[in-house]
Formats: structure tokens, sequence, C-alpha cells
């Protein structure tokens, strides 16, 4: 007996990728014009964005085909540790106090990989091709190596499947938070929040993260809510003019879509830099 076609599953991931690939254009256009007309730095390259845009198709197309693989290893994990230790309300009021729940620990251990991506050398030199972005603006939101993404769906989201049993379309509904506080934090968006500005991560609170100078290194590693960074003093409050240039610190950054993808490959050395008592690992110099 012939084993079933896989094309109608092919034909299914290919429909997904151009569905979060066409909601990423739309958002980045959006992004884009409001870029325009409120930007933080002037006449940023068409070419880069354009590369960004490029990179962020064969990224999302990798993701989507990877789903399987980090389903299957997420719902392994979840029932080898015994998964839903804490059962969440999905009902009325009950919900919303879940979502709010899951929303934070989510956040929380975003920070704590985040942390992790600037501290491990292996982890860094996939994370350190986020960073290599010379120019901060929205089309970086994607700008982040597929192993990443491996990384994320086997070994970090399982652990809320493990914490928690509930539903999934409150997982569902604080996805969406995170996927617009993402576009907005990478925006090149000169925007003064005011003493808000440690309330919600923001273009300017984030750019800071991605400064290329060393007094901003090892600071602002939130995704959501800054909360994290001063529970766990990296938080660096940027000064009402505070818009440094973003990048690494010996200006490298791959020169074609092949080196995008195996920038890990490249020679990389861990240099560490006292700050405050903080290591911060970047590129060998010998790599530019």
């Amino acid at each position: 007996m012939f084993a079933s076609s896989p094309f109608p599953e092919i034909l299914q991931h290919a429909s997904l990728w151009l569905r979060v690939y066409a909601l990423g254009l739309v958002m980045m256009a959006a992004g884009a014009a409001l870029e325009r007309r409120w930007p933080a730095a002037m006449l940023q390259s068409r070419a880069g964005q354009r590369f960004n845009v490029a990179y962020a198709g064969v990224y999302l197309a990798i993701v989507e085909a990877l789903k399987p693989l980090t389903a299957a290893a997420s719902i392994a994990i979840v029932n080898a540790l015994g998964g839903g230790l804490v059962v969440l309300n999905s009902h009325g009021l009950g919900a919303l106090a879940s979502f709010v729940i899951v929303l934070l620990t989510i956040d929380v251990l975003e920070y704590a990989f985040h942390r992790l991506q600037h501290t491990w050398p292996v982890l860094w030199k996939l994370h350190s091709l986020h960073h290599s972005a010379v120019e901060f603006n929205i089309t970086v939101t994607w700008r982040h190596h597929w192993i990443e993404s491996l990384i994320r769906g086997c070994l970090l989201y399982p652990l809320v499947g493990v914490l928690f049993k509930v539903e999934p379309w409150i997982v569902a509904s604080t996805s969406i938070v995170f996927m617009f506080g993402n576009y907005f934090a990478h925006m090149n968006l000169r925007v003064d929040l005011g003493r808000y500005i440690t309330w919600v991560d923001n273009p300017q609170y984030h750019r800071l993260h991605h400064s290329n100078r060393t007094e901003h290194f090892d600071h602002n590693f939130t995704q959501l809510l800054p909360l994290w960074d001063h529970l766990f003093d990296t938080q660096w409050v940027p000064a009402k003019e505070e818009w440094p240039a973003t990048g690494l610190d010996d200006g490298a950054q791959p020169r074609s879509l092949l080196e995008a993808f195996c920038w890990p490959l490249r020679v990389h050395a861990e240099r560490r830099t006292e700050l405050g008592g903080k290591a911060v690992p970047v590129l060998d110099k010998e790599t530019k």
C-alpha cells in the first residue's frame, strides 16, 4: 500500500507561511509609514531594509517548516515532566487572570533566555546576528537566526505547558500581544513616553539594548515589561535625547543572505568587558 502524498501538508505549511509573511509585510509597511513621519534616525538605507525583509521571508519559511518538530518536542517534554501543574481558569474574569499569569510567565522566561543569549558564547553566536543591524528599524524585528526559534520551541515555551494547564486560546492571545510589542519595540520611531518610558518596552528603551556604546551593554533585556529589568538590576532608563547608534561594537554584519544563515559559523571570540561586574561577549575584531 502506497504512503499518502506529502503535498497537502507541504501546501498547508506554504499557506501558513504566506499568511504570516503577508501579516509581517503589512506590519512593516505600517511601521515604516510611522517611521517616515517621526524618525529617530534619518536617511536609513533602503537596501538594508530590503535585505531584512528578504531575510524575514526565508526565516519565517524555515520556522514554519520546523513547527511539526518543535510541536512534537514540546508535547514530549510536557508529558515527560508531568505538564499542567497548575490548572488555570478559562471562563469570565478567571480567563482574564489566566491571561495575565501566562503573559507574565512568558515575559519573564523571555527575559531570562535573552540574558543567556548575551552570556553564553554559543547562544551569542546566534543572537549577534540580530544585533549586527547597524540601522535600527521595524524590519529588524525578524532578523534572528532560525536555530534560536528551534531552541525556544523545544526548550523555552514547553515550560509554560509544564507549569500550567490552560486553554490554547489564552496562550494564543498572549502571542498576539507579544507580536505587536515586538514590532513596536524595534521601530525607528521618535516617541516620548515621558514618565511612562519604563512601563512597557518601546523604541527608545529597546534601542539602548541595541546600542553599540559599551556603557549600554547588558541593559534593557525585557521583551515586553521593563519591570524585569528593574527587578534584576539590568535597567537603563534613557535620557530624553538618548538615541544612540546601533550595531555590534566592531561593525560586523552579514553581506548576503547566505552569510546571514551561516552567521554562527564565522570566527568568533568571546571578549569579556567589565561593566559594573557584568561580562559582555562580542564578536572578535578580526571578523570585520
